[in-house]
């Protein structure tokens, strides 16, 4: 498989939602984007062509994760370091609220050899910035119009500051069908509540480094893995993918984007999944799931939720 890296720069602020305006994050999740190209794709009459590239495993994302100028940080993998237990408690608090890695430095921090005080204070002052922002929703009561104020939480990220995801691919052709819907979103937006002009970006495509690669390869011969996406096992791989599994389980749930789905607004299925930086000792394909309520005789079309692992080597 073939690896790029689609780095995003925004011009506008994001929001991210977390669960309500009020609540935003500065990362996006694999499923996340997932629907997202997947909406771009109806656009252009492509959206079967894009999930057989992905059901058949020709083409395969990350999570987005930030970067910092030139540096591109992955998740802090749930593992026990050797150090974990000595030093102060400045380091230890540091070592808590350290959620992203360098990946120029992730052998470093494996080994217990990260200054982690450092990167968590340069990771903290160098991405960007929340901000509450008040807004007005204009409704008419008969000959009276109501003004009803509410606030968003949206991110702006610094100069040089943004959002990167890993691409696998089979074949250029595979990868240029992925390109052209990021093309089309970047216009559209990501996230939430772009149409008030949020969510904004151009891409750039970057080649990995050769010794990224051979991570996400796994030509180093890994006993634990990471997955750099949001997942979830087929049932019949449950059991063995979780056998002495360090992971978190995250819900996910949101309403459907589709105006064509029902005549009111509907919510997709909650499905429980892995998050990324979860880390296994076995691989596993996970699949892409129907969290519509086509079970229930409700909904003209399915509903997608990315579940596919995207796995980089720990150690």
């Amino acid at each position: 498989m073939k690896y790029k890296i689609l780095k995003l720069e925004f011009s506008t602020a994001v929001h991210f939602g977390r669960g309500g305006l009020e609540k935003s994050q500065n990362v996006l999740s694999a499923d996340t984007i997932f629907s997202a190209l997947f909406i771009e794709a109806l656009k252009y009459d492509l959206s079967n062509v894009m999930l057989d590239l992905f059901k058949k495993g020709k083409v395969k994302i990350s999570n987005a994760f930030p970067y910092i100028k030139d540096e591109y940080y992955v998740p802090k993998p749930i593992i026990q370091l050797k150090k974990d237990n000595e030093g102060d408690s400045v380091i230890k608090k540091a070592l808590k609220k350290l959620k992203y890695i360098p990946l120029s430095k992730f052998r470093d921090f494996i080994e217990g050899n990260l200054d982690i005080k450092q990167e968590e204070d340069t990771f903290s002052n160098n991405l960007g910035n929340f901000s509450l922002v008040e807004k007005v929703s204009m409704q008419s009561a008969k000959e009276d119009e109501v003004n009803n104020l509410y606030a968003i939480e949206v991110f702006k990220y610094k100069k040089g500051s943004g959002l990167y995801f890993f691409v696998g691919f089979e074949e250029e052709k595979d990868f240029e069908v992925l390109n052209k819907l990021i093309k089309s979103l970047s216009h559209t937006g990501i996230g939430g509540k772009v149409s008030s002009g949020y969510g904004n970006f151009k891409s750039e495509i970057i080649t990995p480094s050769e010794d990224v690669i051979k991570s996400l390869e796994n030509k180093e011969g890994y006993k634990q893995y990471m997955s750099l996406s949001i997942c979830l096992p087929k049932e019949e791989e449950l059991e063995k993918s979780l056998d002495k599994a360090s992971y978190i389980i995250v819900k996910r749930s949101g309403f459907i984007a589709s105006s064509s789905y029902a005549n009111t607004f509907r919510k997709k299925k909650d499905i429980y999944m892995l998050e990324a930086g979860s880390v296994y000792i076995n691989e596993f394909t996970g699949d892409i799931y129907d969290v519509s309520e086509r079970d229930k005789n409700i909904g003209t079309h399915p509903v997608y939720r990315y579940g596919i692992p995207f796995f980089m080597g720990v150690r």
